[in-house]
């Protein structure tokens, strides 16, 4: 960063002249140890795609949206490979595709027909903005929360493979000659459209409501979210969770909503019909537990979180809202004992994320009537 500082020529040196002039020299020195700036990366892409006989206007322009926004955040992701911060990660090519989609959000800007009348086309060009300090500061979210690159990572593997589905239907219908056939082929192409819709609407959700929300905490811990964004994003997912109910991560984010809406009843039943459809995910059960500890449906919640200790026994927020569970059902002496693990397994751990937990935690054995560990008391 370069500075043009204006010299002045001093005739005298008054008592006020010197003061000006050492204000003027550690201005200069505060403003050139700031950080930089963070960089606003603009990124535009195109498609252009000629729908055959058997193709219909509207899936046509559907087709070309999806992949104009493919190239955008290919594009995207490449120059988030690039950043210097990035680097330092060291990861996959896969991992920086599933972080971008979960960050960058595409908008189109421009949808126009084109060509001729025996040959047309459907032009669709699309914009995306990268916040690099944004960016990084989720990046370093995501490293830190091995169930939310799951997630992001799933969301990826999911769009690719709808990707290839989509292309061969497509090569499929404009192949086809048989118009009964190729009327089944467009029905079914019309599905993986939508599919693939429903997963860019989570992720855009994703990307606006993430970064507000702490997926391992309940409202005690969460920060408040202005309602204008719940009910805008809790509309369009329940849109996305009525035409696609096997869309894990929008039925997360949904009920994680609810519950910042204080309707745990709807966050409940969400969450109990998502575990039903994917068990294995920890996660869904923390969540679950979160949601019927605040129905002080204690032991439910206990089982639930419990589900998450055994594939992740160490996990911080696990331990805090377990210990929190024993503290409202009255059990001071596992309430304390779980504390004591999420401050002994988090020492050496700064993350927003984790540093907010640890007051409390404290709190909780203090209120047990038991300090913590000499090493632990005053971290």
């Amino acid at each position: 960063m370069r500075f043009n500082v204006q010299r002045s020529t001093f005739q005298s040196q008054k008592p006020g002249d010197t003061i000006g002039i050492s204000l003027l020299v550690v201005c200069f020195v505060l403003l050139s140890v700031l950080p930089a700036r963070a960089e606003i990366k603009t990124i535009d892409a195109e498609s252009v795609y000629a729908p055959g006989d058997n193709d219909s206007k509207a899936d046509a322009r559907r087709i070309a949206t999806q992949e104009a926004q493919r190239k955008a955040l290919e594009q995207a992701g490449t120059f988030v490979a690039s950043l210097a911060q990035v680097k330092e990660y060291r990861m996959t090519r896969d991992e920086v595709t599933a972080y971008t989609a979960g960050i960058v959000t595409t908008d189109v800007v421009a949808s126009e027909d084109q060509g001729t009348v025996r040959h047309p086309e459907v032009l669709v060009r699309v914009r995306c903005r990268i916040d690099t300090d944004v960016l990084v500061r989720q990046i370093d979210r995501y490293q830190d929360n091995e169930e939310l690159r799951e997630q992001l990572e799933d969301m990826a593997q999911q769009q690719e493979a709808l990707r290839k589905e989509r292309d061969g239907m497509v090569k499929q219908l404009q192949a086809e000659k048989d118009k009964e056939k190729a009327a089944e082929t467009q029905q079914k192409l019309s599905s993986v459209l939508s599919r693939e819709e429903s997963i860019d609407t989570t992720y855009r959700v994703w990307a606006t409501v993430s970064p507000q929300i702490d997926f391992y905490s309940g409202r005690d811990v969460n920060r408040p979210v202005r309602p204008g964004d719940l009910e805008d994003a809790a509309g369009k997912l329940e849109q996305v969770v009525q035409a696609s109910p096997e869309n894990q991560q929008a039925c997360l984010l949904l009920a994680i909503i609810y519950e910042q809406q204080n309707d745990l009843h709807r966050a409940e039943t969400l969450l109990r019909d998502t575990i039903a459809r994917h068990p294995n995910r920890p996660i869904l059960h923390l969540r679950l537990g979160i949601v019927l500890r605040q129905e002080k449906q204690y032991d439910e919640a206990l089982r639930e979180l419990h589900v998450m200790e055994k594939k992740r026994p160490n996990q911080p927020q696990m331990l805090f809202q377990t210990a929190l569970t024993h503290k409202a059902k009255g059990n001071c002496r596992l309430a304390s004992a779980y504390m004591k693990r999420l401050l002994l397994y988090t020492r050496k751990v700064d993350q927003p994320d984790i540093e907010k937990l640890k007051p409390k935690a404290r709190e909780v054995i203090e209120s047990c009537g038991d300090q913590p560990p000499r090493e632990m008391r005053y971290r």
